[in-house]
């Protein structure tokens, strides 16, 4: 397991020193002709739900027909631990995708390599002005496009009904509705839940929230207690007195309360092995089939009131590809407005037209327009993307050895957080 980390480590680091700098050209940016046979397009993404890519390739169909064109798509989906190692090292060579998603944190690098075409021309058929303003800023630079976030998806909680009741405690949703919904009411229902039934209390992000959801895991915490991780004009507060009392109350439910699924262990909220699990709407899916009553919740305020984490992913194009006009073009009608309206029960959107109607408040069959509003609709407006930063993946692969030293018993909090500052500050000031 080691080992396997270190590897991932050195090639996150190559690909990574790689992508800082802008890459030859593979292809030429420039309009060329109609083609006159297929047209090949690899579209890259961190999915691999077979219903989630059907509805992406009736977006290609879509576009192919409208075009007069005929296309062979092939969509790649890349490990969401491994996605931008990977992706980046494909846009090195000659296996690179002409479509692909982007995370939020790394937004700004591939802004800055000169990986992502401009998209302002294409986007003018598609009534750009639809998209919030708010949602589109990280992925402007210098009053150009270069991405369209396709996802601006609130974190929330998922929970399992039947175990609260086994436990014989209110549900986070219950506790909601009274005002009572905080980190440590959250805490005591993991722990009342584990002590009373022996599953574990609550599952990180999809597991990841040791390694490559460090973030995702522990922002909404810090946030909530008045901490982040750095702010947008460079000051790193990862190792404040507030930050460091959300991390210690983490890491006291790991390794106090053991209510939580530690370290390499496997157990998955969707099986049923956890109470609760911080989830977006693109996973309520898998609870589809579930075997146990369930329901969601906002994630818990703290003393700074409930602060949310938005993930956002933006789709963009490859700016060095052989057919470069026609995924501009694919990227700006996979984020029309009908499309958008259509992804909104798994991806939630950046445009108005949709966020602001009825429709998107039962575009998820499996959430009541109820849910949908107290635990998404509402946190899109008040929510926070991750911090990101031009030397993001640089950032991220060197503070996560860091972090690696705080999943232990005895660790020293402060001591940790100190360390990770002192990497923030290598890069962002």
């Amino acid at each position: 397991m080691r080992v396997s980390f270190k590897l991932r480590t050195v090639c996150a680091f190559l690909a990574l020193v790689l992508l800082a700098f802008p890459v030859m050209a593979q292809g030429s940016s420039e309009s060329k002709s109609a083609p006159t046979g297929p047209v090949e397009i690899k579209i890259a993404t961190w999915t691999s739900n077979p219903d989630q890519i059907a509805l992406l390739q009736s977006f290609v169909d879509e576009f192919a027909a409208k075009e007069g064109i005929e296309i062979v798509s092939e969509f790649e989906s890349i490990d969401f631990g491994e996605y931008n190692t990977k992706l980046s090292l494909e846009l090195q060579g000659s296996e690179a995708p002409d479509v692909f998603w982007v995370l939020e944190t790394s937004a700004p690098a591939f802004i800055q390599s000169g990986l992502l075409a401009e998209l302002d021309e294409v986007l003018a058929e598609y009534d750009p002005s639809d998209f919030s303003a708010k949602a589109m800023e990280l992925w402007q630079n210098g009053g150009k496009t270069y991405a369209v976030p396709f996802s601006t998806s609130p974190f929330f909680i998922l929970y399992n009904a039947d175990l609260c009741e086994a436990a014989g405690i209110p549900t986070p949703e219950e506790l909601a509705a009274e005002g009572n919904w905080n980190w440590d009411t959250f805490r005591e229902t993991s722990k009342a839940i584990k002590d009373a039934t022996g599953v574990w209390g609550y599952q990180t992000v999809d597991g990841g929230g040791y390694d490559v959801r460090i973030l995702h895991n522990l922002c909404p915490i810090i946030r909530s207690y008045g901490g982040d991780a750095w702010t947008s004009d460079g000051e790193i507060l990862i190792n404040t007195p507030e930050s460091a009392a959300a991390v210690q109350l983490f890491h006291d439910m790991v390794y106090v309360d053991k209510s939580v699924v530690p370290p390499g262990d496997q157990s998955n909220f969707f099986a049923g092995d956890a109470a609760m699990t911080a989830a977006q709407v693109s996973r309520v899916s898998n609870l589809a089939d579930a075997d146990f009553a369930w329901g969601v919740a906002p994630m818990p305020a703290g003393p700074m009131g409930d602060v949310p984490i938005i993930g956002q992913a933006g789709v963009g194009a490859y700016s060095k590809g052989d057919n470069v006009e026609i995924a501009k073009k694919l990227v700006a009608y996979m984020t029309n407005e009908s499309c958008v309206a259509r992804m909104a029960g798994i991806w939630p959107p950046a445009r108005m037209s949709v966020l602001e109607s009825d429709e998107f408040l039962t575009s998820q069959p499996l959430l009541t327009a109820d849910q949908m509003a107290a635990s998404v609709a509402s946190s899109i407006e008040t929510g926070r993307v991750l911090p990101s930063h031009v030397m993001y993946p640089q950032i991220e692969v060197e503070s996560r050895i860091v972090w690696d030293r705080l999943w232990n018993p005895n660790a020293d909090v402060q001591a940790i957080l100190d360390a990770v500052a002192d990497v923030y500050a290598k890069y962002i000031n």
